[in-house]
């Protein structure tokens, strides 16, 4: 686990967690408590145990492990942890998918002390389609009630939406429904619960894109909205956000005519369902490509994550932005800021420090300590617009070792931009 620097995506802290066994350890979601201190949720293997369920607590500050909790089914098969939230007070739940001895599958759901880790409550939620994908999600409402969303499976009507919702002191189950439209397969996606504690769970249902709202008092379906593509074939929604005024925003992959899967965003009304608008966008090569999340930033931008198939570099990530409700193009946002970045950080003996300029200037790399005085130059002179790189060793001018430091291109000599980054050395 890594923790970046937010303007320049300096490394802060790296953290790095193994099991006693050192086997199958794997981290599938993570959240924030008031504090900015994390909670991770996955796997570990346990000896005579197999996987577990596996919630770990790491410190903002410096990334310290605080505390790990583990739990699992009575069969002591293989389960993992799906998904983790921090409720009102600040204490963390998680789900995740447990096998039982005949084949089929649970929720397990628990809450944990924020303060040690120690169980408040564990409940199991039957029915659970027991698959590989272990589809499951968490949320937490106003109350500190929590609910929790999965897929299951009936003869009747195929795949169906799995939802519950258990109270915040003891986890008693308030309400469940399992959600189907019709004898059509409904295969859920993801979830999410909004200001008012309704749920809204996005997927595919009769090959199409699936957004629903269910009422959080007691499950019932306030509205239904689905998406098909052009040419009306497959189309699956699998991340879910919400924007400005709570709309509700939805993306996934969608066939195109002629483009194979596209990527397709949209927005929809949170009241009624009623789509407001939908953003497509076909790869250059015109092959398959698929958004995997999206995230709508403070500033109003919204940015879409996934792939994109190349003809000649196969799968490529592609990261698409938005300017949000206008949805213009990425084009139309602000520049980010010029970057600096060192790496490694922190270092011994040497680290590669790594700049660009957005035009030709005069430039002064230097090193300078606490208190701002000079150590070292490290790179100066005129110096074209692109990417730069020069190397520090740890040494002053005099060729002493130097402790901490700190590095910045003097202020005026980067056409009047301070750019600082912090080095650590290690000893």
């Amino acid at each position: 686990m890594l923790k970046l620097d937010d303007a320049t995506g300096e490394v802060l802290w790296s953290q790095l967690y193994a099991s006693p066994s050192a086997e199958n350890d794997s981290a599938y979601a993570l959240a924030l408590d008031g504090s900015g201190d994390i909670f991770i949720a996955g796997r570990v293997n346990i000896e005579g145990r197999l996987d577990e369920i596996a919630l770990l607590k790491f410190a903002n500050v410096d990334g310290e492990l605080l505390w790990t909790a583990f739990d699992g089914g009575a069969a002591r098969l293989d389960d993992r942890a799906l998904d983790v939230a921090v409720g009102p007070d600040g204490n963390p739940v998680v789900t995740g998918l447990v096998q039982n001895a005949n084949g089929t599958a649970s929720l397990l759901t628990a809450k944990y002390a924020a303060a040690d880790g120690s169980p408040v409550w564990v409940v199991l939620t039957t029915g659970l389609v027991n698959d590989a994908s272990g589809d499951g999600w968490i949320g937490v409402d106003g109350d500190g009630d929590v609910l929790v969303a999965g897929k299951a499976w009936h003869s009747s009507t195929s795949y169906d939406v799995l939802c519950a919702k258990l109270a915040a002191a003891d986890g008693q189950q308030l309400w469940r429904v399992d959600w189907t439209n019709g004898t059509r397969a409904d295969d859920p996606g993801g979830m999410l619960v909004d200001e008012a504690g309704d749920v809204i769970v996005v997927g595919v249902t009769a090959g199409d894109y699936l957004t629903v709202k269910l009422s959080g008092a007691n499950g019932s379906r306030t509205w239904l909205s689905t998406y098909n593509g052009p040419p009306g074939w497959y189309d699956l929604a699998n991340g879910l956000a919400f924007g400005a005024g709570g709309e509700i925003l939805v993306t996934g992959f969608s066939d195109g005519t002629g483009t194979g899967w596209d990527i397709a965003t949209l927005g929809y009304d949170p009241g009624t369902g009623a789509q407001r608008w939908v953003r497509r966008y076909d790869g250059p090569s015109h092959l398959t490509d698929e958004a995997r999340s999206l995230v709508l930033a403070p500033g109003g931008a919204l940015y879409v994550t996934g792939y994109v198939y190349g003809d000649v570099t196969g799968m490529d990530q592609v990261v698409l932005a938005y300017s949000h409700p206008d949805l213009t193009d990425a084009g139309d946002l602000p520049a980010a800021p010029s970057p600096l970045a060192a790496y490694p950080n922190p270092f011994n003996p040497s680290t590669l420090v790594t700049y660009r300029l957005d035009a030709a200037t005069e430039v002064k790399l230097a090193v300078h300590d606490l208190a701002g005085r000079l150590v070292a130059v490290i790179d100066g002179g005129r110096r074209e617009a692109g990417w730069h790189q020069a190397s520090w060793n740890g040494h002053d001018d005099r060729g002493s070792r130097r402790d901490e430091r700190h590095l910045c291109p003097a202020p005026d000599d980067c056409g009047g931009e301070r750019r600082v980054v912090k080095l650590t050395l290690m000893k």
